[in-house]
């Protein structure tokens, strides 16, 4: 009797001891009447004669039945909690710490770098409200690096021989430099923003210094031009591909690491020649996050977007080669 009691502590019931919603009209809480349903006295307990009979013990039972049936003390709650709760507030912060010993970008920045620029893709791809204007220009083939080099900053690509260097010192060409904008990138279609990414790990690699208005550092591991047309690209670049262009992607984040890789044995080359005080290692270190950033954002866009997170893994063990 004691259970029965204890039991009856515990349950919520839905419907009053007359069978009826406290808040409802008769026969207005099983909805709409459909079929017939017998009128039952309260003593009724034989075997339905019929259809109606039969709906009136289904809804009798129905209305005695409790809504929510809970225990009064569940002993393992805390345990699930902890369960719950541990590994991830765990691993977050062993990311956390990993990614300030290799100065690698933080989880918190990387959450909210993703955040903003998924915003700004979700704007761009809103139509435009005004007539875009497009240029006379013609836009270069895929494929054709060399030529799309030359669309972009006016010139041709760095010379891979002795040949082409010569002859590019005699021509003397000048920088005429084309800035990503909306009409452009609204032009581009992802065929071709695939094939303009395709060839910037190769110009990543043979790195000319160029000339930028806007103040960009030389020592940056992407220059300041390279790094706003592959943020322009990636805004527009559609986020549904397949494998194979994925793998293009992938490639040029790799890239950046590499690039990254290289700049940091630079550094640690430098720094060995001399014994920096504590003063200047932190000016070394935040002139260092500087320079990475445009690289880091890269990568960093295509582990969010294109959903390859293990591409930090790989960056992660690259930066505790260099130490």
């Amino acid at each position: 009797m004691a259970s029965t009691a204890n039991d009856r502590a515990h349950k919520k019931p839905r419907y009053s001891e007359h069978g009826q919603s406290s808040h409802a009209r008769p026969d207005e809480s099983f909805g709409v009447q459909s079929l017939p349903v017998a009128d039952l006295p309260h003593d009724f307990s034989g075997e339905p004669a019929d259809g109606e009979e039969y709906l009136a013990i289904v809804r009798r039972e129905a209305a005695a039945a409790p809504t929510i049936s809970f225990a009064a003390h569940n002993p393992y709650a805390q345990a699930i909690a902890d369960a719950e709760a541990s590994p991830l507030g765990t691993s977050y912060h062993l990311q956390g710490s990993t990614d300030d010993a290799l100065l690698m970008p933080s989880h918190e920045w990387r959450s909210v770098f993703e955040t903003h620029f998924r915003n700004a893709r979700e704007a761009l791809s809103n139509p435009p409200t005004t007539q875009v204007k497009l240029s006379k220009d013609d836009l270069p083939k895929i494929g054709n690096s060399s030529a799309w080099y030359a669309w972009i900053h006016g010139r041709p690509p760095p010379p891979t021989s002795a040949e082409e260097a010569a002859k590019q010192a005699s021509k003397a060409h000048e920088w005429r430099i084309r800035e990503p904008s909306g009409a452009l990138l609204l032009r581009l279609s992802t065929e071709q923003i695939l094939g303009l990414l395709e060839a910037f790990p190769y110009w990543l690699a043979h790195r000319v210094p160029i000339p930028d208005s806007h103040g960009g550092s030389p020592d940056e591991v992407v220059q300041a031009l390279h790094a706003r047309w592959l943020f322009a690209l990636l805004l527009r670049l559609d986020s549904r591909l397949v494998s194979e262009e994925i793998s293009t992607l992938r490639t040029l984040a790799r890239a950046c690491v590499a690039a990254i890789t290289l700049s940091r044995i630079r550094r640690k080359a430098l720094r060995s020649r001399t014994k920096p005080d504590d003063s200047t290692a932190d000016d070394e270190e935040a002139s260092m996050r500087r320079d990475e950033a445009g690289a880091w954002m890269v990568v960093t866009i295509v582990a969010a977007v294109w959903s390859q997170s293990d591409l930090w893994h790989d960056a992660a063990a690259d930066m505790r080669r260099v130490g």
